[in-house]
């Protein structure tokens, strides 16, 4: 399974030891972030290593030396994945059918 950023989903090309203010080049979130490591928690929403100091954006960057970029995190739901490719086009469309006038 391919690393992923965080918000965007996008496939992670980059080096393998994630520096920490590395970017996704496609939306520019950061990457390392406690929902890409291998030791966060996505039901207790924090890491599972005890001694580590609890993170106020598990989303936004952090400085943990444990960090370790997990791959399988989009797979255990941590990291949001794309949206299906037309559900964008899907909710566009049920918005304006809303507004639709019934006769036409």
């Amino acid at each position: 399974m391919k690393r992923r950023c965080p918000k965007c989903g996008h496939a992670w090309e980059g080096p393998e030891r994630i520096g920490v203010r590395e970017e996704c080049p496609e939306c520019a979130a950061f990457i390392h972030t406690c929902v890409n490591c291998g030791r966060f928690e996505p039901s207790l929403g924090q890491c599972s290593l005890p001694d580590t100091d609890a993170v106020r954006d598990p989303v936004g960057v952090n400085f943990c030396e444990e960090f370790e970029f997990d791959a399988t995190a989009q797979r255990r739901g941590a990291v949001p994945g794309p949206p299906p490719p037309n559900a964008q086009d899907d909710a566009r469309r049920k918005f304006e059918d809303l507004f639709r006038d019934a006769d036409s």
